[in-house]
C-alpha cells in the first residue's frame, strides 16, 4: 500500500468511526442494559417484579438516553423506576407500614400507638389530610370508607386488628453495582465490534 493511499485510508477511517459512533454507543448502551437486567433478574426471583414494593409490586426495568450525533454520541443508561432499584442497592431498614400513609407518617403513628398503649386511628383521614401528601388526592374517597383501624399494641399484625404490620427490611445486594462491572465490559465489547466493522469498510476492500 502506497503512502498517499494509506493517507486516504486513516482519513476515512476517521471519518467512518466518528459516522458509526452514534450506533456503536447505541449497541453498547443496549449491552449494559442486557446486564442489568440479567443482574436484576436474579434478585427479584426471575420475574423482575419486587412484589412487596407498593401496591401491586414494581416491575424492573433500564432505559437509555440517547444524544448527539457522530463523534459527539453519548448514552445515559439509567434503572427505571428509580425506587426499587434503590431498595435493591441500598436495601431497606425495618419499619412500619400504615395503610394510605408515607412511610414517615407511619413511623409517626407507630410511635404515637405505643407511646398511647391504645386506641383508634382513621388512617384514612390522616392520610388524606396530611399537608404535602401525594395521596391526599384520594383523601376524600379513603374518608369515605371510614377506615378505623383498631391500635392494640406495639409490634402487631394488620390481621389481627392492628393499626400497623412491621416490614422486617431486606439486606442490601448492590444489585446496580453488580451491573455496572458487568455492563461496562459488555458495553467496551458490543462498542468495539460495532467500530471494528466500520473500519472494515475502508480497510476490507
Amino acid at each position: 500500500m502506497s503512502t498517499q493511499k494509506l493517507v486516504r485510508n486513516l482519513s476515512a477511517a476517521g471519518k467512518e468511526l466518528a459516522k458509526n459512533n452514534r450506533n456503536a454507543t447505541r449497541n453498547a448502551a443496549m449491552a449494559f442494559k442486557g446486564a442489568a437486567l440479567t443482574e436484576a433478574r436474579k434478585d427479584s426471583g426471575g420475574d423482575m417484579v419486587l412484589s412487596n414494593f407498593g401496591k401491586n409490586g414494581a416491575k424492573l426495568n433500564v432505559g437509555f438516553d440517547l444524544e448527539g450525533s457522530g463523534a459527539t454520541a453519548k448514552a445515559t443508561v439509567r434503572p427505571r423506576p428509580m425506587g426499587p432499584w434503590k431498595v435493591l442497592e441500598y436495601g431497606a431498614k425495618p419499619h412500619p407500614i400504615v395503610p394510605g400513609l408515607t412511610r414517615r407518617q407511619g413511623r409517626a403513628a407507630a410511635l404515637f400507638q405505643m407511646m398511647a398503649g391504645g386506641g383508634v386511628v382513621d388512617a384514612g383521614q390522616l392520610a388524606g389530610a396530611a399537608r404535602g401528601n401525594r395521596n391526599n388526592r384520594g383523601g376524600s374517597r379513603r374518608r369515605k370508607r371510614a377506615t378505623f383501624l383498631a391500635a392494640k399494641g406495639y409490634g402487631g399484625k394488620q390481621g389481627d386488628g392492628f393499626m400497623y404490620a412491621n416490614h422486617p427490611g431486606t439486606k442490601a445486594k448492590r444489585t446496580w453495582t453488580r451491573s455496572e462491572q458487568r455492563g461496562a465490559d459488555d458495553a467496551i465489547k458490543d462498542y468495539r465490534t460495532a467500530q471494528a466493522k466500520a473500519l472494515g469498510k475502508v480497510f476490507g476492500g
